[in-house]
């Protein structure tokens, strides 16, 4: 046993260090507690090869990792191979850097839920809510729920609020594997826990389009309440200024798919600790801002899935086209475009992409601890 040489590296690491275990030399005269977790040392490795820096901010940092415990179902707390000779009755001593991705990323993740859920704000104030104006124009925003989210926030932000007058009920929309994705992302940040792949699978075997995507179903049940000239389908192009009184463009990017797993991930944890009204509250208030800049490709249609996207998209295209809405832009683009080189793989592809995010949100706390 050499504990005195995994006390010196467990030093090494709260000053900011970041060689890896198999390259570490050196000792410690402290070697009398039991070591922290393989596991949580490499996850201290890696945020220190990151931004590791030699401050108090960052110290209590390594010493919140080096102390948790991973949530859920996963490998025990680890011994480090060089230190313990291990035991017959269970999981051999390892190499840190040989640690499969998912169980970093789980420990990552539990930490970084323990700390937003500590930053709660506490109860949010009732929105002041103003009367609708009657002499403007009335609107639903519905269809693919990030860009109507984004259109909502736009309108309000220019003092659009919808009226009395006409009602209309716009759809929005997109290339139909975006949409899927945007309506994922969407639920996840409503506190869902199933995967990407796992979702769009269900939704394939059953052949059917989630409500939110489904816009056949939803430019059907708009047009029974406000009539069918009402409602106005957007595809793939900016929100017409002529329709509600403001041109609003599309968002240029949308959250990540790494930083999505993340809140899905965080989403566990989360309704395990706290209460369903606190849990969105800590993603909303906390947890989703400390991801804003976590912006680039979205979860990609995996490659048994692609040609039933297809095939519903050329169904959505002969309903709508059928049932003659108003269009703008053209029902075309809501079939997928071909590969853009966005990740196809299973879940462990999302989750090597969530590992630097869970990082770098969880070096973003220091800053918030201070």
């Amino acid at each position: 046993m050499n504990a005195a040489r995994g006390w010196a590296w467990v030093e090494h690491l709260r000053t900011g260090g970041s060689t890896p275990w198999a390259d570490f030399t050196g000792e410690s005269s402290v070697a009398d507690r039991m070591l922290p977790g393989a596991i949580q040392l490499e996850v201290a490795r890696r945020l220190n090869a990151v931004d590791g820096r030699d401050d108090a901010a960052h110290r209590r940092l390594v010493d919140r990792v080096l102390t948790s415990s991973a949530p859920g179902r996963g490998q025990p707390d680890l011994e480090l191979v060089g230190v313990h000779d291990g035991s017959p009755f269970g999981p051999r001593p390892v190499d840190p850097a040989t640690l499969p991705t998912e169980e970093l990323l789980r420990m990552a993740v539990g930490v970084l839920a323990e700390l937003v859920l500590e930053r709660d704000p506490g109860v949010r104030p009732e929105p002041r809510t103003l009367p609708a104006p009657p002499w403007r124009r009335g609107y639903h925003l519905a269809g693919d729920p990030q860009l109507a989210g984004h259109a909502r926030a736009a309108l309000a932000d220019a003092g659009r609020r919808p009226g009395h007058r006409s009602p209309v009920a716009v759809l929005l929309a997109d290339d139909l594997g975006a949409m899927l994705a945007d309506v994922w992302t969407w639920r996840v940040q409503q506190g869902v826990t199933p995967t990407w792949h796992w979702w769009l699978a269900h939704w394939a075997r059953r052949d059917q389009l989630p409500p939110r995507a489904d816009l056949t179903a939803v430019a059907a049940r708009w047009a029974d309440r406000v009539g069918r000239q009402r409602v106005h389908v957007v595809v793939g192009t900016a929100l017409p200024a002529d329709l509600l009184g403001l041109r609003v463009d599309p968002p240029v990017d949308r959250l990540s798919a790494g930083a999505a797993e993340v809140v899905r991930q965080a989403n566990t944890v989360l309704a395990v600790l706290a209460s369903p009204d606190q849990h969105q509250r800590v993603l909303d208030d906390v947890l989703l801002p400390a991801l804003a800049a976590e912006r680039g490709a979205p979860p990609a249609v995996p490659a048994r899935q692609q040609e039933w996207v297809r095939r519903r998209a050329d169904r959505l295209v002969e309903e709508l086209t059928a049932a003659g809405y108003p269009v703008h832009g053209d029902l075309a683009a809501l079939l997928p475009r071909s590969s853009d080189g966005h990740a196809t793989g299973p879940d462990a592809t999302t989750q090597s992409e969530a590992l630097p995010v869970a990082l770098r949100a969880l070096l973003g706390t220091r800053e918030v601890g201070r």
